[in-house]
Protein backbone atom coordinates (compact mmCIF):
# COMPACT_ATOMS: atom_id res chain seq x y z
CA UNK A 1 0.00 0.00 0.00
CA UNK A 2 2.91 2.35 0.67
CA UNK A 3 3.75 2.81 -3.01
CA UNK A 4 0.17 3.97 -3.64
CA UNK A 5 0.65 6.83 -1.19
CA UNK A 6 3.56 8.30 -3.15
CA UNK A 7 1.47 10.64 -5.38
CA UNK A 8 -0.28 12.08 -2.32
CA UNK A 9 3.01 12.45 -0.44
CA UNK A 10 4.45 14.28 -3.43
CA UNK A 11 1.67 16.86 -3.22
CA UNK A 12 2.23 17.26 0.53
CA UNK A 13 5.96 17.82 0.02
CA UNK A 14 5.28 20.47 -2.63
CA UNK A 15 2.93 22.34 -0.30
CA UNK A 16 5.41 22.14 2.56
CA UNK A 17 8.26 23.73 0.59
CA UNK A 18 6.40 26.39 -1.38
CA UNK A 19 8.73 29.41 -1.86
CA UNK A 20 7.92 32.40 0.30
CA UNK A 21 9.06 35.14 -2.08
CA UNK A 22 6.42 34.44 -4.70
CA UNK A 23 3.18 35.48 -6.27
CA UNK A 24 0.24 33.17 -5.70
CA UNK A 25 -3.13 32.14 -7.08
CA UNK A 26 -5.91 31.15 -7.75
CA UNK A 27 -6.87 34.34 -9.39
CA UNK A 28 -6.08 37.52 -7.50
CA UNK A 29 -3.50 36.33 -4.99
CA UNK A 30 -0.88 36.71 -7.73
CA UNK A 31 -1.49 40.45 -7.31
CA UNK A 32 -1.14 40.37 -3.53
CA UNK A 33 -4.74 39.55 -2.54
CA UNK A 34 -4.84 36.90 0.19
CA UNK A 35 -8.40 37.86 1.14
CA UNK A 36 -11.32 36.53 -0.88
CA UNK A 37 -13.86 38.85 0.77
CA UNK A 38 -12.47 41.92 -0.97
CA UNK A 39 -13.76 40.72 -4.35
CA UNK A 40 -16.53 38.24 -3.44
CA UNK A 41 -19.68 38.39 -1.32
CA UNK A 42 -18.87 34.87 -0.07
CA UNK A 43 -15.99 35.36 2.41
CA UNK A 44 -14.34 32.15 1.17
CA UNK A 45 -14.50 33.14 -2.49
CA UNK A 46 -16.41 32.29 -5.69
CA UNK A 47 -19.90 33.42 -6.61
CA UNK A 48 -21.10 37.01 -6.68
CA UNK A 49 -18.49 39.73 -7.13
CA UNK A 50 -18.48 42.90 -5.09
CA UNK A 51 -18.29 46.27 -6.87
CA UNK A 52 -14.57 46.28 -6.09
CA UNK A 53 -14.23 42.75 -7.48
CA UNK A 54 -15.92 43.75 -10.74
CA UNK A 55 -13.48 46.64 -11.11
CA UNK A 56 -10.44 44.42 -10.49
CA UNK A 57 -11.71 41.94 -13.08
CA UNK A 58 -11.53 44.68 -15.69
CA UNK A 59 -8.25 46.16 -14.42
CA UNK A 60 -6.15 43.08 -13.67
CA UNK A 61 -7.80 39.91 -15.01
CA UNK A 62 -9.12 40.52 -18.53
CA UNK A 63 -7.11 41.25 -21.67
CA UNK A 64 -6.92 45.04 -22.12
CA UNK A 65 -7.88 46.17 -25.59
CA UNK A 66 -6.11 49.44 -26.31
CA UNK A 67 -4.06 51.87 -24.25
CA UNK A 68 -5.34 53.19 -20.93
CA UNK A 69 -4.70 56.70 -19.73
CA UNK A 70 -2.77 57.29 -16.53
CA UNK A 71 -5.09 57.01 -13.55
CA UNK A 72 -7.78 55.21 -15.56
CA UNK A 73 -10.52 53.50 -13.54
CA UNK A 74 -13.49 51.40 -14.74
CA UNK A 75 -16.75 53.29 -15.06
CA UNK A 76 -20.34 52.16 -14.61
CA UNK A 77 -19.95 49.76 -17.55
CA UNK A 78 -18.51 47.24 -15.06
CA UNK A 79 -21.81 47.12 -13.13
CA UNK A 80 -24.79 44.79 -13.52
CA UNK A 81 -26.33 45.13 -16.99
CA UNK A 82 -23.53 47.58 -17.85
CA UNK A 83 -24.87 50.06 -15.32
CA UNK A 84 -27.87 50.96 -17.52
CA UNK A 85 -30.17 50.45 -14.55
CA UNK A 86 -28.49 51.68 -11.35
CA UNK A 87 -29.25 49.39 -8.39
CA UNK A 88 -30.52 50.63 -5.03
CA UNK A 89 -27.91 50.99 -2.31
CA UNK A 90 -27.02 47.69 -0.66
CA UNK A 91 -28.29 45.53 -3.55
CA UNK A 92 -25.87 43.48 -5.68
CA UNK A 93 -27.02 41.50 -8.72
CA UNK A 94 -25.06 39.21 -11.04
CA UNK A 95 -25.97 36.83 -13.82
CA UNK A 96 -23.66 33.98 -14.90
CA UNK A 97 -23.96 31.86 -18.04
CA UNK A 98 -21.60 28.89 -18.18
CA UNK A 99 -21.68 26.16 -20.83
CA UNK A 100 -19.45 23.36 -22.10
CA UNK A 101 -18.91 21.52 -25.39
CA UNK A 102 -17.66 17.92 -25.26
CA UNK A 103 -16.42 16.40 -28.55
CA UNK A 104 -17.95 13.07 -29.56
CA UNK A 105 -17.36 11.01 -32.70
CA UNK A 106 -19.68 12.56 -35.27
CA UNK A 107 -21.35 14.92 -32.80
CA UNK A 108 -20.83 17.53 -30.11
CA UNK A 109 -22.40 17.30 -26.68
CA UNK A 110 -23.56 20.66 -25.31
CA UNK A 111 -24.34 21.23 -21.63
CA UNK A 112 -25.68 24.43 -20.10
CA UNK A 113 -24.05 24.10 -16.68
CA UNK A 114 -25.15 27.43 -15.26
CA UNK A 115 -27.67 30.14 -16.06
CA UNK A 116 -27.97 31.78 -12.66
CA UNK A 117 -29.23 35.10 -11.42
CA UNK A 118 -27.59 35.90 -8.10
CA UNK A 119 -28.73 38.54 -5.67
CA UNK A 120 -27.29 39.87 -2.41
CA UNK A 121 -28.50 42.61 -0.09
CA UNK A 122 -26.83 44.43 2.79
CA UNK A 123 -28.56 46.80 5.25
CA UNK A 124 -26.47 47.76 8.25
CA UNK A 125 -25.24 44.52 9.83
CA UNK A 126 -27.85 42.38 8.07
CA UNK A 127 -27.09 40.34 4.93
CA UNK A 128 -29.05 38.14 2.53
CA UNK A 129 -28.14 36.23 -0.61
CA UNK A 130 -29.45 33.69 -3.05
CA UNK A 131 -29.43 32.36 -6.58
CA UNK A 132 -31.93 30.86 -9.00
CA UNK A 133 -31.12 29.39 -12.38
CA UNK A 134 -31.47 26.59 -14.91
CA UNK A 135 -29.36 23.68 -16.17
CA UNK A 136 -29.80 21.40 -19.15
CA UNK A 137 -28.57 18.39 -17.16
CA UNK A 138 -26.72 17.54 -13.95
CA UNK A 139 -26.62 19.62 -10.74
CA UNK A 140 -29.10 17.15 -9.24
CA UNK A 141 -28.27 18.06 -5.62
CA UNK A 142 -29.24 21.71 -6.25
CA UNK A 143 -32.51 21.12 -8.09
CA UNK A 144 -35.81 22.71 -7.11
CA UNK A 145 -37.66 20.97 -9.95
CA UNK A 146 -37.76 17.37 -11.14
CA UNK A 147 -37.60 17.35 -14.95
CA UNK A 148 -35.93 14.62 -16.98
CA UNK A 149 -33.48 17.07 -18.55
CA UNK A 150 -33.92 20.82 -17.96
CA UNK A 151 -34.33 21.84 -14.33
CA UNK A 152 -34.43 24.88 -12.08
CA UNK A 153 -31.69 25.05 -9.47
CA UNK A 154 -30.92 27.14 -6.42
CA UNK A 155 -27.31 26.73 -5.43
CA UNK A 156 -27.33 29.25 -2.57
CA UNK A 157 -29.89 31.03 -0.39
CA UNK A 158 -29.09 32.42 3.02
CA UNK A 159 -29.58 35.09 5.67
CA UNK A 160 -26.75 36.58 7.69
CA UNK A 161 -25.49 39.15 10.11
CA UNK A 162 -22.11 40.89 10.37
CA UNK A 163 -21.84 41.93 14.03
CA UNK A 164 -18.22 43.04 13.54
CA UNK A 165 -16.13 44.14 10.58
CA UNK A 166 -14.26 40.84 10.25
CA UNK A 167 -17.08 38.50 11.29
CA UNK A 168 -19.98 37.10 9.24
CA UNK A 169 -22.59 34.61 10.47
CA UNK A 170 -24.90 33.00 7.88
CA UNK A 171 -27.66 30.41 7.91
CA UNK A 172 -29.11 28.72 4.83
CA UNK A 173 -27.78 26.80 1.82
CA UNK A 174 -24.07 27.57 1.50
CA UNK A 175 -20.88 26.46 -0.24
CA UNK A 176 -18.94 24.09 2.00
CA UNK A 177 -15.78 25.76 3.35
CA UNK A 178 -13.12 23.17 2.53
CA UNK A 179 -9.87 23.33 0.58
CA UNK A 180 -9.32 25.56 -2.42
CA UNK A 181 -12.50 27.25 -3.63
CA UNK A 182 -12.55 26.95 -7.42
CA UNK A 183 -15.05 26.81 -10.26
CA UNK A 184 -13.30 23.66 -11.53
CA UNK A 185 -15.84 21.38 -9.90
CA UNK A 186 -14.53 18.17 -11.51
CA UNK A 187 -11.14 18.35 -9.79
CA UNK A 188 -10.54 15.09 -7.91
CA UNK A 189 -10.44 16.69 -4.43
CA UNK A 190 -13.70 18.56 -5.07
CA UNK A 191 -15.40 15.35 -6.26
CA UNK A 192 -13.95 13.06 -3.58
CA UNK A 193 -14.83 15.40 -0.69
CA UNK A 194 -18.17 16.54 -2.20
CA UNK A 195 -17.25 20.20 -1.81
CA UNK A 196 -17.69 21.65 -5.31
CA UNK A 197 -19.62 24.84 -6.11
CA UNK A 198 -21.86 23.21 -8.71
CA UNK A 199 -24.33 21.34 -6.50
CA UNK A 200 -22.58 20.16 -3.31
CA UNK A 201 -23.81 23.04 -1.14
CA UNK A 202 -25.49 22.14 2.16
CA UNK A 203 -27.90 23.86 4.51
CA UNK A 204 -26.48 24.88 7.86
CA UNK A 205 -24.94 27.61 9.99
CA UNK A 206 -21.55 29.10 9.06
CA UNK A 207 -19.27 31.52 10.86
CA UNK A 208 -16.51 33.24 8.86
CA UNK A 209 -13.76 35.34 10.41
CA UNK A 210 -10.79 37.17 8.95
CA UNK A 211 -7.87 39.14 10.32
CA UNK A 212 -4.45 40.13 9.07
CA UNK A 213 -2.91 36.79 9.98
CA UNK A 214 -5.72 34.33 9.26
CA UNK A 215 -9.00 33.71 7.46
CA UNK A 216 -11.27 30.87 8.54
CA UNK A 217 -14.80 29.54 8.21
CA UNK A 218 -16.58 26.84 10.22
CA UNK A 219 -19.96 25.40 9.23
CA UNK A 220 -22.38 23.08 10.98
CA UNK A 221 -24.08 20.90 8.36
CA UNK A 222 -27.83 20.39 8.83
CA UNK A 223 -28.34 18.56 5.53
CA UNK A 224 -29.30 19.38 1.97
CA UNK A 225 -32.99 20.26 2.32
CA UNK A 226 -33.38 19.98 -1.47
CA UNK A 227 -32.84 16.23 -1.10
CA UNK A 228 -35.55 13.98 0.32
CA UNK A 229 -36.42 11.93 2.28
CA UNK A 230 -34.52 13.07 5.35
CA UNK A 231 -32.52 9.82 5.63
CA UNK A 232 -30.39 10.98 2.69
CA UNK A 233 -29.40 14.26 4.34
CA UNK A 234 -25.97 14.59 5.91
CA UNK A 235 -25.25 16.09 9.31
CA UNK A 236 -21.82 17.13 10.50
CA UNK A 237 -19.26 19.92 10.39
CA UNK A 238 -16.72 21.33 7.97
CA UNK A 239 -14.21 24.14 8.06
CA UNK A 240 -10.81 25.52 7.12
CA UNK A 241 -8.18 27.96 8.34
CA UNK A 242 -5.76 29.69 5.97
CA UNK A 243 -2.66 31.67 6.87
CA UNK A 244 -0.94 34.21 4.58
CA UNK A 245 2.84 34.20 4.43
CA UNK A 246 3.54 37.75 3.40
CA UNK A 247 1.11 39.13 0.85
CA UNK A 248 1.48 36.59 -1.93
CA UNK A 249 1.57 33.12 -0.38
CA UNK A 250 -1.06 31.27 1.63
CA UNK A 251 -1.14 27.85 3.33
CA UNK A 252 -4.22 26.28 4.91
CA UNK A 253 -5.76 23.26 6.60
CA UNK A 254 -9.26 21.77 6.16
CA UNK A 255 -11.46 19.23 7.92
CA UNK A 256 -14.83 17.60 7.22
CA UNK A 257 -17.04 15.08 9.05
CA UNK A 258 -20.48 14.18 7.69
CA UNK A 259 -22.87 11.31 8.31
CA UNK A 260 -26.16 10.18 6.76
CA UNK A 261 -28.55 7.29 7.43
CA UNK A 262 -28.59 6.50 3.70
CA UNK A 263 -26.03 7.55 1.11
CA UNK A 264 -27.44 8.79 -2.21
CA UNK A 265 -25.06 6.54 -4.18
CA UNK A 266 -24.77 3.34 -2.11
CA UNK A 267 -28.12 3.38 -0.22
CA UNK A 268 -26.18 2.41 2.94
CA UNK A 269 -25.50 4.36 6.14
CA UNK A 270 -22.35 6.38 5.56
CA UNK A 271 -19.90 8.46 7.56
CA UNK A 272 -17.23 10.24 5.56
CA UNK A 273 -14.30 12.33 6.70
CA UNK A 274 -11.65 14.39 4.95
CA UNK A 275 -8.60 16.19 6.35
CA UNK A 276 -6.11 18.07 4.26
CA UNK A 277 -3.63 20.79 3.41
CA UNK A 278 -3.83 23.38 0.65
CA UNK A 279 -1.62 26.16 -0.60
CA UNK A 280 -1.31 28.95 -3.12
CA UNK A 281 1.92 30.49 -4.35
CA UNK A 282 3.62 31.71 -7.50
CA UNK A 283 6.73 33.15 -9.04
CA UNK A 284 6.44 36.04 -11.46
CA UNK A 285 3.94 35.12 -14.20
CA UNK A 286 3.77 31.48 -13.03
CA UNK A 287 1.32 30.72 -10.23
CA UNK A 288 1.05 27.46 -8.27
CA UNK A 289 -1.75 25.94 -6.26
CA UNK A 290 -2.25 22.56 -4.70
CA UNK A 291 -4.22 20.47 -2.26
CA UNK A 292 -3.78 17.08 -0.59
CA UNK A 293 -6.52 15.34 1.42
CA UNK A 294 -6.81 12.17 3.49
CA UNK A 295 -10.17 10.40 3.00
CA UNK A 296 -11.92 8.18 5.57
CA UNK A 297 -15.14 6.54 4.41
CA UNK A 298 -17.28 4.11 6.44
CA UNK A 299 -20.39 2.38 5.05
CA UNK A 300 -22.85 0.61 7.34
CA UNK A 301 -20.93 -1.00 10.23
CA UNK A 302 -17.75 -1.68 8.23
CA UNK A 303 -14.41 -0.17 9.18
CA UNK A 304 -13.58 3.09 7.45
CA UNK A 305 -11.75 2.78 4.16
CA UNK A 306 -8.65 4.98 3.95
CA UNK A 307 -8.01 6.91 0.77
CA UNK A 308 -6.36 10.02 -0.54
CA UNK A 309 -6.63 12.66 -3.22
CA UNK A 310 -4.73 15.70 -4.38
CA UNK A 311 -3.86 18.01 -7.23
CA UNK A 312 -1.23 20.52 -8.27
CA UNK A 313 -1.63 23.21 -10.90
CA UNK A 314 0.77 25.61 -12.56
CA UNK A 315 -0.75 28.69 -14.19
CA UNK A 316 1.38 30.79 -16.54
CA UNK A 317 -0.10 34.13 -17.57
CA UNK A 318 1.62 34.61 -20.92
CA UNK A 319 0.11 38.08 -21.37
CA UNK A 320 -2.63 39.68 -19.33
CA UNK A 321 -5.78 37.60 -19.67
CA UNK A 322 -4.17 34.63 -21.47
CA UNK A 323 -3.33 31.66 -19.22
CA UNK A 324 -1.66 28.33 -19.98
CA UNK A 325 -2.30 25.78 -17.23
CA UNK A 326 -0.95 22.35 -16.42
CA UNK A 327 -2.84 20.28 -13.85
CA UNK A 328 -2.03 16.93 -12.27
CA UNK A 329 -4.66 15.06 -10.22
CA UNK A 330 -4.78 11.79 -8.34
CA UNK A 331 -7.46 10.04 -6.29
CA UNK A 332 -7.86 6.64 -4.63
CA UNK A 333 -10.86 6.35 -2.30
CA UNK A 334 -9.65 3.02 -0.84
CA UNK A 335 -5.93 2.32 -0.68
CA UNK A 336 -6.46 -1.26 0.50
CA UNK A 337 -8.47 -2.61 -2.45
CA UNK A 338 -7.24 -3.76 -5.85
CA UNK A 339 -8.52 -0.72 -7.78
CA UNK A 340 -5.61 1.68 -7.88
CA UNK A 341 -5.90 5.40 -8.33
CA UNK A 342 -5.24 6.71 -11.83
CA UNK A 343 -3.35 9.99 -12.30
CA UNK A 344 -4.92 12.54 -14.62
CA UNK A 345 -3.01 15.25 -16.46
CA UNK A 346 -4.63 18.25 -18.13
CA UNK A 347 -3.26 21.00 -20.36
CA UNK A 348 -5.53 24.05 -20.59
CA UNK A 349 -5.73 27.37 -22.38
CA UNK A 350 -7.87 29.92 -20.52
CA UNK A 351 -8.48 33.31 -22.11
CA UNK A 352 -10.25 36.13 -20.27
CA UNK A 353 -11.00 37.85 -23.55
CA UNK A 354 -13.24 40.46 -21.95
CA UNK A 355 -13.98 41.41 -18.38
CA UNK A 356 -17.38 39.76 -18.87
CA UNK A 357 -16.40 36.70 -20.90
CA UNK A 358 -13.80 33.95 -20.79
CA UNK A 359 -13.11 30.83 -22.85
CA UNK A 360 -11.30 27.69 -21.74
CA UNK A 361 -10.12 24.64 -23.69
CA UNK A 362 -8.91 21.50 -21.88
CA UNK A 363 -7.10 18.42 -23.18
CA UNK A 364 -6.68 15.67 -20.60
CA UNK A 365 -5.44 12.14 -20.20
CA UNK A 366 -6.78 10.05 -17.31
CA UNK A 367 -10.14 9.57 -15.61
CA UNK A 368 -12.91 11.77 -14.23
CA UNK A 369 -14.60 11.92 -10.83
CA UNK A 370 -12.22 9.87 -8.65
CA UNK A 371 -12.78 6.49 -10.32
CA UNK A 372 -9.88 4.16 -9.39
CA UNK A 373 -9.30 1.15 -11.57
CA UNK A 374 -10.72 2.73 -14.73
CA UNK A 375 -8.55 2.65 -17.83
CA UNK A 376 -7.18 6.14 -18.55
CA UNK A 377 -8.38 7.81 -21.74
CA UNK A 378 -7.96 11.01 -23.73
CA UNK A 379 -10.67 13.62 -23.21
CA UNK A 380 -11.31 17.17 -24.28
CA UNK A 381 -13.79 19.95 -23.71
CA UNK A 382 -14.35 23.63 -24.26
CA UNK A 383 -16.18 25.87 -21.78
CA UNK A 384 -17.57 29.37 -22.03
CA UNK A 385 -18.51 31.83 -19.28
CA UNK A 386 -20.36 35.12 -19.61
CA UNK A 387 -21.03 37.57 -16.77
CA UNK A 388 -23.67 40.30 -16.55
Amino acid sequence: MAHRLLPLLGVLVLLTFLPRAALATPDMIRHGYTSCAQCHIDPSGAGTLTTYGRAQTEILVATPWGARAAGWEPGTEKDFLFGVFPLPGGLTLQSDLRSVLIPRPGALRYILMQADLRGNYAAGPFRAGGSLGAVSEGARMARVSSGDTWNMVSREHWLGVAPARNLLVRVGRLNLPFGLRTEQHLLDPRVATRTDTNDDQQHGLAVAWESGFMRAELMGIAGNLQVSPDDFRERGAVGYAAFPIGQRVELGVSGLWASSKLDVDTLLPRTRQAYGLFGRAGLGPVALLGEADLLLDAHDDAAAAKGGTGFVQADWEAVQGVHVLGTGEWCDDDLSDTSQGVPTGTLSLHWFAWYRADIRVDAMRGVLACTPGVEPAWMGLASFHFLL
